[in-house]
């Protein structure tokens, strides 16, 4: 029984180790590219000190795997192991080209029968003076495959931004047609972002719009990134400079993130139109700002998946914005919401690369350049017909304006010829009402008998012809403020004998009104304007005010609006079923339609108001209800002179 497990254990061991082996990977006659995608096996070094002596101890730790490769963010060494055997008429020479370029540091090692192995490595942290590889394929490692048998070799990967990988063998003639296209592409797209990023610098100069520069961000972003993974960063511009080099990849993914959270943000006005959602906006923004002050700490592996997985949500967010901004016809929402969508597919499939039991292609984890170059065209799209419409708005409006001024003129026109025909009309009336009073005074003069009834008669003719007088005169003066506003001269008068010598020039008897206000209470008016402000108000209370009621009369010192100055206070009781909408009382022949048996124009509270404003003041009419009565109190406030200003403020 013991030697029969024994026997089993050993078979078993046997076999485990015969699939710890991968099968080899075939290059037929007439091949120059081959992707592998199968036979490779990988075992993880998570403390990073294992050399190759270790890992070939460890083979039967190999897992297989299916490339691409990815592992989302990890410190974590990977080796991959594979095997491959050509024909005998393929060639020996051959190029293994390395994906993504920003890794750090890829290393690959060739092992020799008789003479142990070999090592060469790739990388953004591997300084130009130390790359034994061409120009025309920085980014390969080169592969001897010397005779047609079997070939194992190792590669040790190692980064601190997304763990991915993508192998692909060619012969040199095709890694060199490989990396020329790549490079005449990217300079392409390059080229053509820049003119993009050229356009929306001028466009935002010549409109105003900041929305035009803020799209350069994102633009900027892609030609970064492109820069990073054409690997000019690396070869030309900082060869000798790797840590620079090894940080320009998270800060392109850092720029392309929140140039596209901010163009959405000035594009739609999301503070403004969407408040609830700008704040997601904005939290966003704060994860890529820490996210990338983590790479100065070297954290940059510990918050990047918190960046791409709130990106992600936030890509829904802004896919929502754009259909909503279609809805609600902003311009240039739907150019944005297609773009968006072609966008948001591949970073989806780019964030699904954070799980490692998921293998993507690093194509989706760069973020496509000609999806990238396809959303920026959207952008500008979204842009021009945002421009288009506030072009058409601004030709919309001038030509409204132009209507507007057309219409204002005619009504100015029509106000003139009205306000001339009725200074024609009112002369024309002054005459005949002139002759009417010259003769019934030279009646009265002349002592011309005449009986008791005809005296009263002419009596109440010469009330009538002053009320008609007081009207068209009236009417002279509210035409004339077509013209010319009133112009106060001030002059400094005793408000009480003022207000009694008005009463005086009225039918109002001494029992009708009251003047709560010291005899020696003084304002500064124009006293012609005064007197008609007056008067209009007194004849205004008369008319509308109960039979046994009385008319009020307050003046006192106010202060309003940090200025001082005189309140006056005129009120009167009114009796009527519904409350006064004294929302019309100051229009211009405005008339109490519940009160037909009231004589006027609709004049007097107008040109009460008018010499208000003359004055810089300012009136109000409050209504209060009194038992079943309405209490009318118009109050007017006059400054102080501004003499009286000063002499307060010191």
């Amino acid at each position: 029984m013991l030697n029969l497990c024994r026997s089993v254990f050993i078979l078993l061991t046997i076999t485990f180790s015969w699939l710890a082996h991968s099968a080899p990977t075939s290059i037929e006659e007439g091949t120059s590219t081959f992707n592998l995608t199968q036979n490779i096996e990988y075992f993880v070094d998570e403390r990073g000190d294992l050399t190759l002596e270790d890992i070939l101890a460890k083979n039967n730790e190999f897992r297989s795997i299916k490339f691409p490769f990815a592992d989302g963010f990890s410190e974590n060494i990977h080796w991959f192991r594979f095997t491959l055997e050509r024909s005998a008429a393929s060639g020996q020479d051959w190029l293994l080209a390395i994906k993504p370029t920003f890794l750090d540091s890829v290393r690959l090692y060739s092992i020799q029968n008789d003479q142990g192995y070999s090592v060469s490595e790739v990388g953004d942290l591997l300084p130009t003076n130390q790359r034994i590889q061409p120009l025309s394929s920085p980014f390969s490692l080169p592969i001897l495959l010397a005779d047609d048998k079997p070939h194992t070799f190792y590669i040790r990967l190692q980064t601190k931004s997304l763990t991915s990988l993508d192998l692909t063998l060619r012969t040199p003639q095709a890694e060199a047609y490989a990396e020329t296209k790549h490079k005449l592409l990217s300079g392409i797209a390059i080229g053509a972002w820049l003119v993009l990023c050229f356009y929306g610098c001028v466009m935002s100069w010549l409109t105003k719009k900041k929305v035009y520069a803020v799209s350069c961000i994102y633009v900027m972003g892609n030609i970064l990134n492109c820069l990073v993974t054409s690997g000019v960063f690396a070869l030309y511009i900082f060869p000798n400079t790797p840590y620079l080099v090894d940080l320009l990849a998270p800060i392109s993914v850092s720029l392309t993130f929140s140039g596209i959270i901010i163009f959405f943000i000035a594009f739609f006005d999301t503070k403004n139109n969407f408040k609830y959602l700008h704040w997601i906006l904005i939290l966003d923004l704060v994860i890529i700002l820490i996210t990338f002050s983590s790479l100065f700490f070297d954290q940059f592996v510990l918050f990047a998946p918190i960046m791409y997985q709130a990106s992600h949500v936030v890509f829904f967010v802004v896919f929502y914005i754009c259909w909503k901004g279609i809805k609600l016809n902003i311009s240039g929402s739907r150019s944005l919401f297609w773009g968006h969508v072609l966008f948001l597919i591949t970073n989806s499939i780019d964030k699904m690369g954070v799980n490692p039991d998921i293998s993507l292609l690093p194509f989706f984890a760069n973020m496509p350049e000609i999806t990238s170059f396809i959303f920026i065209i959207m952008m500008y799209q979204g842009l021009y017909e945002h421009k288009k419409q506030v072009v058409n708005e601004k030709i919309e409006f001038d030509h409204r304006m132009s209507l507007a001024n057309k219409t204002i003129e005619l009504e100015k026109q029509r106000r003139i010829d009205q306000s001339n025909f009725m200074t024609l009309v009112t002369h024309e009336l002054k005459t005949p009402i002139t002759i009417i009073d010259s003769v019934l005074q030279t009646l009265k003069i002349e002592k011309i008998a005449v009986s008791q009834e005809i005296s009263e008669r002419h009596d109440i003719i010469r009330t009538h012809l002053e009320e008609l007088n007081s009207l068209i005169n009236k009417t002279l003066i509210a035409e004339g403020l077509e013209i010319k506003p009133f112009s106060a001269k001030h002059e400094r008068v005793s408000f009480y004998d003022f207000i009694e010598t008005a009463i005086k020039k009225t039918s109002i008897e001494k029992n009708e009104y009251e003047i709560n206000t010291p005899k020696d209470y003084f304002i500064s008016v124009d006293p012609a304007l005064f007197c008609l402000m007056v008067g209009n108000l007194l004849v205004n209370a008369k008319k509308y005010k109960t039979s046994d009621s009385k008319i009020s009369i307050v003046a006192k010192k106010a202060i309003k609006g940090y200025k001082e100055g005189t309140s006056i206070l005129f009120s009167n009781y009114f009796e009527a079923e519904e409350e006064p909408n004294t929302e019309f009382w100051f229009k211009k022949y405005h008339r109490q339609m519940d009160t037909p048996n009231i004589q006027g124009f609709g004049l007097g509270l107008y040109l009460v108001k008018a010499v208000t404003e003359a004055h810089s003041g300012h009136i109000e009419c409050h209504v209060e209800r009194e038992n079943n009565l309405w209490k009318i109190t118009f109050d007017l406030w006059f400054p102080a002179p501004k003499k009286d200003q000063e002499l307060t403020t010191s």
